[in-house]
């Protein structure tokens, strides 16, 4: 049986690496006493995999983990004891038993949902003024760097939702992302920048991951609506 985790990250364990969270479920499983599956050979390890990693310092309410168990257990009771085991900074948010042949969630991963605010309020004001000239534009592009190399990337395709939430003074974003066609947030508000002459301290963003999602019959679906709670 194979079981989709939702779960948020918060605090001070943003600044934790993805090898660390990794460490940090497998012992999670353990105390909890969830019934997960290992490999076989010279080495077993928990047949356990993660979304992309998240960024070292951001916040999430979407990440998720896929995790083969070797028998039901019902999601109440994953759920709760999961709860008292684990800490206050990442919280168990679902426990969902994946339909058969469902593609893992680090490969469906198409999509991702953003927010990004300010500690400087009048930053995110200046962001929202130039929202509509980047929806109308045809191109916005950027330069994307990798380990490797630098290349000029017309960004505006990727980018499906782009939003300013006035309730929150945040922007609001739903990107491509995964193995193709990956962008990352802060790409966006370099190319919302090089449309208009402003500029803002981009140290005092804050970036926040939402959810992410797969596409599925050409739809956006989030990871969290593939499966269904164990009775």
């Amino acid at each position: 049986m194979k079981v989709r985790i939702r779960f948020s990250k918060s605090g001070a364990l943003v600044y934790i690496g993805h090898l660390d969270v990794m460490r940090y479920f497998q012992k999670l499983f353990r105390r909890a006493n969830i019934p997960v599956a290992y490999s076989e050979g010279f080495s077993p390890h928990q047949i356990l995999s993660f979304t992309p990693p998240l960024p070292l310092g951001m916040e999430s309410t979407g990440e998720y983990a896929d995790v083969e168990l070797t028998k039901p257990v019902v999601t109440k009771e994953a759920l709760s004891a999961l709860a008292l085991q684990s800490v206050p900074e990442i919280e168990i948010l679902s426990f969902k038993e994946l339909p058969p042949k469902c593609e893992s969630a680090m490969a469906s991963v198409a999509a991702a949902r953003y927010s990004v605010g300010s500690n400087t309020g009048d930053d995110i004001i200046k962001l929202a003024g130039i929202i509509s000239s980047f929806k109308e534009a045809d191109e916005v592009r950027i330069v994307k760097k990798t380990k490797k190399n630098e290349k000029e990337v017309n960004i505006r395709p990727l980018v499906y939702e782009l939003c300013y939430v006035k309730e929150s003074n945040e922007l609001e974003m739903l990107i491509s992302s995964g193995s193709t066609d990956n962008i990352k947030p802060e790409y966006v508000i370099e190319g919302l920048l090089s449309i208009a002459d402003e500029s803002i301290c981009s140290d005092e963003l804050i970036f926040k991951r939402i959810d992410q999602y797969a596409r599925i019959d050409e739809k956006l679906v989030s990871l969290d609506e593939i499966g269904c709670d164990i009775l």
